[in-house]
């Protein structure tokens, strides 16, 4: 998975903006959707994303595969991420 050609991200305290330039979309996570964000930016796998964010947070992991695989999928669904399927 992979973050599309047309989503740039900046870095704040607060945690990232992604601009998406094909609809002139602009969206705001937190620290938490920073860290995912990253690791999706290094082309971490969703299971090593899970595993990085249990000992991170230290959080039950099943919270923590919810948590990133529901956020994945709102990237998914947004067009701001791809598993190399065209849209």
């Amino acid at each position: 998975m992979f973050l599309c050609e047309h989503v740039k991200i900046r870095d704040e305290k607060f945690g990232s903006v992604i601009f998406e330039t094909l609809r002139e979309k602009v969206y705001v996570t937190n620290e938490t959707g920073k860290d995912i964000l990253a690791f999706l930016k290094e082309g971490v796998s969703t299971e090593g994303i899970m595993a990085s964010m249990v000992n991170k947070y230290n959080e039950d992991r099943m919270v923590v595969e919810k948590d990133v695989k529901d956020f994945i999928a709102i990237l998914i669904k947004n067009r701001l991420v791809s598993d190399g399927h065209s849209f």
